[in-house]
C-alpha cells in the first residue's frame, strides 16, 4: 500500500459570493498563499493547487508550488481534483486530502485526523470530520451541514435539515437541544485516488442535487465515508469580505502575545449584559495570569448610555465573585479603533456593526469573541437581555470559555 499523501487545494476564481477570492489580499498576501503556508506545515506530503484560472496559477507558481490548470466547468471541487488525479496518473491508493482554497486557518491536527481516519478504515472510499452541535440555532441552520453516522463511524446521510429529528423533545420545545447526537459536518475530505476518479465518472445524483452536497454522490452510489470527530475547533473559512478581516486578525494574533496586545475591548449591543461580563471576567483572568493587558467594553448602540449593568448580569457576576456595581454603559467610539489592539464582538450583528464603522487600516483588530472558544460549536453569544437566570448562565459559560482561550493565546499557550 502506498504511503503517499497529496494535499490538493482546489481554487476557483469565479466564487459567487466573493469573486476572485483566492487572490484577495490578507495581511499583505493573497488568500491562496496563506492556505499554501498552512499546507507546508503538514509534513511528508506533496502539495498541488488545482485551478481553472491563469492568474491564480501564476501566483502559485511564483511561490514554488505545483499547479494544475483544469477545466472551468466542474460542478464541484472534488470533480476538479479528479481531473488532476487522472492527468497526473496518481496510484489508486494515493491518499488525496481536499484542503479547500479558502481555509487558511485549518488546524494541522485536523489534516492528520482525516488522513488517519482513511488509513484506519481500508474499506472506506473517503473520510471526513465532524463536531458536535452545541447550539440549537445551528441545528436548524441550512448552512450548517449535518451528518448522521452508523455505530461503526460511517456516514449514513448528510443534510442541511436538522437530522436526526428529535421528535419527542422538539414536539415540546424547539429551543432546546435534546442530546449530543447532532453532528456538524466539516468540509475536509480525504479520498483514495481511485475514488476520486470514480466520483468524476458518476453523474450528479438526485439527493446531491436536492441538498447541494457533493458527498451524497458517493453514498447514493454505495460507497462509504468514514467520519471521525475533529480533534479541535476548526475556524470558519472565507466566504465574505467580513471573513477576510476576521482571518487577517486571526493570522495576526497567532503571531502576537501580551507584549503586543495591550488593550482589548469587548463589544455587544447595549453594553449592559454580555460585554460587561466579558470585561469583568477578562480583568480577573488576565490579572491571575499576570497579563499586562487593559480591558474595557462598549455597545454598538447608545440606547443604554450611562446605565448600570442589567440585574441579570450583576447576579451572574456575583455568583462568580465579580462586582459589576460600578459599571456604566457607553457606546463604541471612533477613537476606540485607534486606542484598542483588539475589539471582540459578542455576536454576528455586533461584528457587522463594528466592521461597518471601523476605519480600513484597523480592520484586522475586529474579531468575534467566540473565535477564541475552541470546540464550543458556537459563533455567537446569545443576548440574555430580558431572559432568565439560566439564559445569563448559558451566555456567561460561552464568554468564560472564549476569554480563557483568549488569555491562553495572549500568554503564548
Amino acid at each position: 500500500m502506498s504511503d503517499r499523501v497529496v494535499l490538493a487545494i482546489p481554487a476557483r476564481f469565479a466564487a459567487s459570493r466573493l469573486p476572485g477570492k483566492p487572490l484577495r489580499m490578507i495581511a499583505g498576501k493573497p488568500l491562496i498563499a496563506h492556505v499554501i503556508d498552512r499546507a507546508r506545515c503538514f509534513p511528508d506530503v506533496d502539495i498541488i493547487v488545482a485551478t481553472d484560472d491563469a492568474r491564480i496559477a501564476s501566483v502559485v507558481e511564483s511561490l514554488g508550488v505545483d499547479v494544475a490548470l483544469t477545466r472551468s466547468d466542474h460542478a464541484t471541487g472534488s470533480d476538479r481534483l479528479a481531473e488532476v488525479a487522472s492527468a497526473r496518473a496518481w496510484a489508486d491508493d494515493t491518499i488525496v486530502v481536499n484542503l479547500q482554497g479558502d481555509e487558511p486557518l485549518m488546524p494541522l491536527s485536523a489534516l492528520s485526523a482525516v488522513v488517519a481516519a482513511l488509513r484506519s478504515d481500508a474499506d472506506a472510499s473517503a473520510a471526513t470530520l465532524a463536531t458536535p452541535i452545541l447550539d440549537v440555532a445551528e441545528a436548524f441552520d441550512p448552512a450548517c451541514v449535518k451528518v448522521v453516522c452508523s455505530l461503526a463511524g460511517r456516514a449514513l446521510y448528510f443534510s442541511r435539515a436538522p437530522v436526526p429529528w428529535a421528535r419527542d423533545a422538539w414536539a415540546r420545545d424547539r429551543d432546546v437541544l435534546p442530546s449530543d447526537t447532532l453532528l456538524r459536518h466539516l468540509g475536509l475530505y480525504a479520498y483514495r485516488a481511485h475514488t476520486l476518479r470514480r466520483f468524476s465518472e458518476l453523474t450528479q445524483t438526485p439527493l446531491e442535487r436536492a441538498e447541494s452536497l457533493e458527498q451524497l454522490r458517493l453514498l447514493e452510489n454505495g460507497m462509504s465515508i468514514a467520519v471521525r470527530l475533529a480533534p479541535e475547533s476548526i475556524p470558519p473559512g472565507v466566504d465574505t469580505p467580513e471573513d477576510l478581516h476576521r482571518v487577517e486578525a486571526a493570522l495576526k494574533l497567532q503571531r502576537l502575545s501580551a507584549s503586543v496586545v495591550r488593550k482589548v475591548m469587548f463589544v455587544c449591543l447595549g453594553n449592559i449584559c454580555r460585554s460587561p461580563l466579558a470585561e469583568a471576567y477578562a480583568r480577573a483572568v488576565f490579572s491571575s495570569r499576570r497579563l499586562q493587558v487593559e480591558v474595557c467594553s462598549s455597545g454598538t448602540s447608545g440606547q443604554h448610555e450611562g446605565e448600570p449593568a442589567d440585574r441579570g448580569a450583576v447576579e451572574i457576576a456575583r455568583l462568580q465573585g465579580i462586582d459589576l456595581s460600578r459599571h456604566r454603559a457607553r457606546q463604541t467610539r471612533t477613537t476606540d479603533f485607534i486606542d484598542c489592539d483588539l475589539l471582540l464582538a459578542l455576536d454576528q450583528q455586533n461584528l457587522t456593526d463594528l466592521s461597518a464603522r471601523c476605519p480600513s487600516q484597523h480592520a484586522a483588530k475586529v474579531m468575534r469573541l467566540l473565535d477564541f472558544a475552541p470546540g464550543s460549536g458556537h459563533r455567537d453569544v446569545p443576548d440574555p437581555y430580558g431572559g432568565s437566570n439560566a439564559d445569563f448562565a448559558r451566555s456567561f459559560a460561552l464568554i468564560r470559555a472564549a476569554v480563557d482561550g483568549l488569555a491562553g493565546r495572549l500568554a503564548g499557550g
